[in-house]
């Protein structure tokens, strides 16, 4: 398994724009099933700052990812640019793979 951690900080008049593209059902995780290797997204809302949102991408592994970037560069990139004027910052928080002992 192969999560990909990203916050990002809303802005309060896109919010709703924001939750409906990044929610599991939203426009990124029907662009990541696209590939079947992806298995879930999931949004989280911070319960003390409450436009800061945490995406949890579930893979089943790195080099599936790394494929599904590679094969999907074009529609990510307008995705990307689509959604990135709702939010007043974007990090990369980080990735983990799962222990396979």
């Amino acid at each position: 398994m192969f999560v990909i951690l990203w916050e990002f900080d809303v802005k309060r008049e896109c919010e709703e724009l924001f939750t409906s593209a990044y929610s599991g059902s939203g426009d990124w995780a029907r662009l990541f099933a696209a590939h079947a290797a992806f298995r879930e997204t999931r949004l989280l809302r911070d319960v003390a700052h409450p436009l800061r949102y945490l995406t949890m991408d579930f893979w089943t592994s790195r080099e599936d990812y790394e494929r599904f970037l590679h094969e999907h560069r074009e529609a990510y990139h307008i995705l990307d640019a689509k959604c990135g004027g709702w939010t007043t910052r974007e990090v990369h928080l980080s990735s983990f793979e799962a222990n396979r002992h």
